[in-house]
């Protein structure tokens, strides 16, 4: 199941990215203008990919858990390595990056893709803005206004981890 949602995850963000890329050639002001929607678009894109593999692994560790119960010893241990290797699933984050373990490659990679596709969205408002004149102004504050309420919501979803703790409490039932 992780499988699938990490490579539609890549997918996706290569996708956008070549968008993104051909926006930025083109160079007229509507592809310059649609950069940033790409871009914010792309990121909650990946959320919804990094749900489901949060999704998984909190199947996973449940699964394990139960198998483990019957055979009386703690023989599956993915979902351990994985809380190691990866990141904390039950650890609160925004989108990948994970407040708490900063430093972690996970939170890395993340801050990594976000660094690149708010450059790109920069690059392409910097070209956009002379070409609106006066509208530039009204462009910014509506492109901002969507990025903030895109990332206040992503920040509080994946912070209060309320869909996993229903995950999880329905699986301990």
């Amino acid at each position: 199941m992780q499988y699938a949602y990490h490579k539609k995850f890549f997918h996706g963000l290569y996708f956008f990215l070549v968008l993104v890329i051909g926006c930025l050639l083109w160079d007229s002001p509507v592809s310059l203008a649609l950069v940033p929607l790409l871009v914010i678009t792309a990121g909650t894109q990946s959320c919804f990919y990094l749900h489901f593999v949060d999704f998984a692994r909190i199947h996973a560790r449940f699964v394990e858990g139960r198998l483990n119960q019957v055979l009386g010893k703690s023989t599956l241990v993915g979902s351990e390595i994985e809380d190691i290797y990866f990141y904390p699933i039950d650890a609160p984050k925004i989108g990948g990056f994970v407040p708490s373990a900063p430093l972690w490659f996970f939170s890395f990679f993340t801050l990594h893709w976000v660094a690149l596709w708010l450059g790109l969205a920069a690059f392409a408002l910097w070209r956009l803005i002379p070409m609106m004149g006066p509208c530039g102004k009204h462009y910014l504050i509506l492109i901002a206004l969507w990025a903030a309420l895109n990332f206040i919501y992503l920040a509080w979803f994946f912070g209060t981890r309320n869909a996993a703790k229903q995950i999880q409490s329905r699986l301990e039932k």
